[in-house]
C-alpha cells in the first residue's frame, strides 16, 4: 500500500493560465489525457465506506486504482492500492490485499459493482523539487459525468512524491501566496458521488465521528480536529461564494468554536503554548462571521415572527436597513474565508497536524502574544477556561514532583482515550454544575457563564460518546439531547440580548434611527415575553440534565 499525500485547490481560468505559465512549472510540463471509469453498487456501498476504485486509461494502458480513508488521517491523506491491469475489467484477485478485501471477496458484491460515472480530464503535471522534496503539481481541466448530468472539473493538485511532507505544505503555502488559491475538500470521487446521486450540495453539519476505544488520547485529538476542519472545509465555499442560505456562516461558525473547544478540551495533552496561534486564528475567523450570523438571528426570530403577527409595516425601516447590513456582513464573511488568508489557516493547520507541532512545544515556552484587545471579545470572554478547568492553566507537573512537565505530557498524549474523556466529561459536567442552579435564577453573567459551560460540555460529549459502545448509546442520547435543548435555550437568550444591542437608542447599534419609538416598544415587548418562555423551558432543561445519567 502507498499513501497518497495530496492537496487539492479550486482553480479559474485566470489562475489556471497564471500557474501554468509560472517559468518554474512551464519548462517541465507534459500533457496528457485521463479517462476514469469509477465503479460502485446501486447503493453506492463503496462511497458509503469512503473508499473507491476505478479504472484508469492512461493512453494505451489500464491502471487499476483502489483508494480509501485511513483511520486518524485527514482527506487529504488516503491508502492508494494502484496495479496495471491488461484491459477495461475488474481484476477482484488484485483487491484482495485492500482493507476491504473480505467484502470484495464476496460473490453477491462482485455482481453488484457496476459503472457509475466517469472523468475525463486533461492534466498538465510538472515534477517540481522543493528542497528535499519532490512534487508532483498537477492542473487538470474537463468534466465528470454521470450518465446525462455533467460537472467542469478544473483543479489544482499537488501530490507528495518523496521526502519531508513539510516541503509540500511549504511550497502549497507559496503557491498560495502567488495565485489565492482556495481548497477543494471533494475529491473526483466525491464529486462523481453526488452528481450521480443527484444529491444537491449545501450546508453540511458536523460529520459523524467515531473514536476507536483503544487510540490514545492524541490519536483522539486528531481525530476530533481533523472532524472539525471537515465540518469548516464543508461549509466554507459556500460562505466564500456568498451563498444566501444563512446556515453555511452558522454551521462554518459552529465548526470553528468546535475546533476551539477541541483545542481547550485535550489541552491536559496537548500543550496550549503549541497551538496558540491556531486558536487565535479560529477566534479571528468565527469573529468576522458574527456580524452575519447576528443578522440572521434577528431576522428569523424576532423581525419574521412579528411580520407575521401583522406589524410589518411598523418595521419597515428594520427591514430596509436589515438589507444593507446583511449585504455588508455577507461580504465580511465572506472575505474571511477566501484566499490566501483562510487557505493559509487551513494548510497551517493540516502542517501542524501532520507534523505532530504540539510535541515539539515546551510547556514552560511563552505563548504568542496577544492582540491589543486580549483577544477575547464580548461573545467569547470565557473561551480561555471554565470554573471546572481552572486547575489545568498552571499545571505543570500534573504527574507529581520531580516528573519533568515533557514526560508527564507525554504520559497524557500516550494515556487511553477512556480513561481521558471519562476524566474530561467528569470535569465538564461539574463545571455546569458548580454555576449553580436553575437559569432563571441566575443573572445575567452567570448564565452566559453557563451558556459557555454547557457548549464545552456538549462539544466534549459529543466527541467521546462513541467510546462506550452500543451500550451507553440510549443513555448518550438522553444526556446529549437534554444538553442541546439546554444550550439551545441559553442560546436564544443570549440572541435576544445581541438583538437589544443592535437596535437599542444611543448605543451606536446598526439598527439606530430605522425604527421609531413605537417599533422599539414593539421589539422590547416581544423580547419581554420570549424570554418568560424560554426562561421556563431553559429551568425544564437543566432539570434533565441535572437527573440524566452520566453515560460515560
Amino acid at each position: 500500500m502507498a499513501i497518497e499525500t495530496e492537496l487539492r485547490f479550486q482553480l479559474d481560468a485566470r489562475q489556471a493560465r497564471a500557474v501554468l505559465g509560472d517559468p518554474k512549472i512551464a519548462a517541465g510540463l507534459q500533457r496528457r489525457p485521463l479517462s476514469s471509469i469509477y465503479y460502485d453498487t446501486a447503493d453506492f456501498a463503496l462511497a458509503q465506506r469512503r473508499a473507491g476504485l476505478r479504472l484508469r486509461r492512461m493512453g494505451r494502458r489500464w491502471v487499476q486504482t483502489f483508494k480509501c480513508e485511513l483511520p486518524d488521517a485527514p482527506d487529504h491523506r488516503r491508502g492508494e492500492w494502484e496495479w496495471p491491469v491488461p484491459r477495461a475489467a475488474i481484476d477482484f484477485d488484485l483487491l484482495a490485499e485492500t482493507p476491504l478485501g473480505d467484502w470484495f471477496a464476496k460473490p453477491r458484491n462482485r455482481e453488484a459493482l457496476a459503472p457509475a460515472f466517469e472523468t475525463r480530464f486533461t492534466r498538465s503535471s510538472a515534477l517540481i523539487q522543493h528542497g528535499a522534496t519532490a512534487i508532483e503539481l498537477a492542473v487538470d481541466r474537463g468534466s465528470v459525468i454521470a450518465g446525462e448530468q455533467s460537472e467542469p472539473i478544473l483543479e489544482l493538485e499537488l501530490e507528495l512524491k518523496d521526502g519531508p511532507v513539510d516541503g509540500l505544505y511549504e511550497f502549497a503555502l507559496a503557491m498560495n501566496r502567488d495565485h489565492a488559491l482556495m481548497p477543494e475538500p471533494r475529491s473526483k470521487a466525491a464529486r462523481g458521488f453526488l452528481l450521480s446521486t443527484g444529491a444537491k450540495p449545501g450546508p453540511r453539519r458536523a460529520p459523524k465521528l467515531q473514536l476507536e476505544a483503544d487510540a490514545t488520547a492524541e490519536q483522539a485529538f486528531v481525530s476530533v480536529m481533523l472532524n472539525c476542519l471537515a465540518h469548516l472545509q464543508g461549509n466554507a465555499a459556500g460562505v466564500h461564494r456568498g451563498d444566501d442560505d444563512p446556515e453555511y456562516v452558522h454551521q462554518a461558525r459552529v465548526a470553528l468554536r468546535r475546533m476551539r473547544s477541541t483545542l481547550v478540551t485535550f489541552r491536559r495533552a496537548i500543550p496550549r503554548a503549541s497551538s496558540d496561534s491556531l486558536s487565535s486564528e479560529a477566534r479571528g475567523l468565527a469573529s468576522a462571521l458574527g456580524a452575519a450570523r447576528d443578522l440572521d438571528v434577528f431576522e428569523e426570530g424576532t423581525l419574521q415572527p412579528l411580520a407575521a403577527a401583522g406589524h410589518a409595516t411598523r418595521l419597515v425601516g428594520a427591514f430596509e436597513r436589515l438589507v444593507l447590513l446583511r449585504r455588508q456582513a455577507q461580504q465580511q464573511a465572506a472575505e474571511a474565508l477566501s484566499p490566501p488568508g483562510y487557505t493559509a489557516f487551513v494548510l497551517h493547520l493540516l502542517r501542524w497536524i501532520d507534523a505532530a507541532g504540539w510535541r515539539a512545544a515546551r510547556v514552560e515556552d511563552p505563548p504568542p502574544a496577544l492582540p491589543a484587545d486580549g483577544g477575547r471579545d464580548a461573545n467569547t470572554r470565557n473561551d480561555r477556561g471554565d470554573r471546572g478547568d481552572r486547575g489545568d492553566r498552571g499545571d505543570r507537573n500534573a504527574e507529581g514532583d520531580g516528573v519533568p512537565a515533557e514526560r508527564a505530557e507525554v504520559r497524557r498524549q500516550k494515556a487511553g482515550v477512556r480513561r481521558f474523556a471519562a476524566d474530561t466529561l467528569d470535569r465538564r459536567h461539574r463545571a455546569v454544575l458548580a454555576i449553580g442552579g436553575r437559569p432563571s435564577a441566575l443573572d445575567i453573567e452567570a448564565r452566559h457563564e453557563l451558556r459557555i459551560a454547557v457548549k464545552k460540555l456538549r462539544y466534549a460529549a459529543e466527541s467521546f460518546a462513541s467510546l462506550n459502545g452500543a451500550k451507553a448509546e440510549k443513555a448518550a442520547g438522553t444526556y446529549l439531547a437534554a444538553m442541546a435543548r439546554l444550550q439551545q435555550s441559553l442560546g436564544t437568550l443570549n440572541d435576544m440580548a445581541t438583538a437589544e444591542r443592535l437596535v437599542s437608542p444611543g448605543s451606536g447599534g446598526p439598527f439606530e434611527g430605522a425604527i421609531d419609538e413605537a417599533g422599539l416598544a414593539l421589539l422590547a415587548g416581544w423580547r419581554l415575553g420570549l424570554c418568560t418562555a424560554v426562561l421556563e423551558d431553559a429551568d425544564r432543561a437543566w432539570n434533565r440534565l441535572r437527573d440524566a445519567g452520566r453515560f460515560w
